[in-house]
């Protein structure tokens, strides 16, 4: 199902689902690049910050409305056929993985181009990502059974995310905030990106980083499994 779902939005396309790279190196580019001269950081450094940063929020913003919806745009096939609902969040949890890797190819480009010293720490960009999706997994269930309760709640979080895509330092440095740059440690999404970016660039706060992530990887199935628990046999009314 997952892969149907990935394939059937490129379909007819002639570059098929490259357009995911593609689409991410145009933006990666324009944004490292003047955002790089505004803040006057050399390109080295700042297209590769500006690239992993990109492709972790595209993941985190695609869990966002899709679990906001995973329960919703689907009530018509569980109505019909005994299926159990988790498989919907399996679903997305695996479309993100397959639309990440195709992500992943422009960030890897970059990275061979501006070459960094192997560190050892590196190798925590990886245990950040798996955090990453399992948060993702489970936030599905609390987005998913709100939203199927509540249809405004899932448009309240779409408009969000222009918002918090601004406020957090995926283009621009925290430290160009001079003495407001500590409320940036208040915004949970800069933890999730800093997870996979911190290790890759060296980063001085990275334990600050896992340590608030790793809090919302225990909070987060506790809430979804009393929400889904409390209100799943409603889904099917709800939807």
């Amino acid at each position: 199902m997952a892969w149907r779902e990935f394939r059937n939005q490129f379909k007819g396309a002639m570059f098929g689902p490259f357009w995911i790279s593609l689409t991410t190196a145009m933006t990666a580019a324009g944004l490292g690049v003047l955002y790089g001269q505004l803040f006057d950081q050399p390109l080295s450094s700042h297209l590769p910050y500006v690239a992993i940063a990109l492709v972790v929020w595209s993941m985190i913003s695609a869990f966002i409305t899709g679990g906001c919806n995973v329960f919703a745009a689907n009530g018509y096939i569980f109505k019909e056929f005994p299926l159990p609902l988790s498989l919907f969040s399996y679903r997305l949890v695996v479309v993100q993985l397959l639309t990440t890797v195709f992500r992943m190819i422009v960030l890897i480009g970059i990275l061979i181009l501006f070459p960094r010293a192997f560190r050892y720490e590196m190798l925590l960009s990886f245990v950040g990502f798996i955090l990453l999706i399992w948060i993702g997994f489970w936030s599905t269930f609390v987005l998913g059974v709100i939203n199927a309760r509540y249809r405004d709640f899932g448009q309240l979080a779409a408009a969000s995310l222009t918002f918090i895509f601004f406020v957090t330092p995926i283009f621009w440095v925290p430290g160009r905030l001079g003495p407001y740059s500590v409320f940036v440690d208040l915004n949970p999404f800069y933890h999730f990106i800093e997870v996979v970016r911190g290790p890759l660039l060296a980063s001085p706060d990275v334990a600050l980083n896992f340590t608030v992530t790793a809090g919302f990887a225990m909070v987060t199935p506790l809430l979804a499994l009393f929400l889904f628990g409390r209100w799943w046999h409603r889904l099917p009314y709800w939807c």
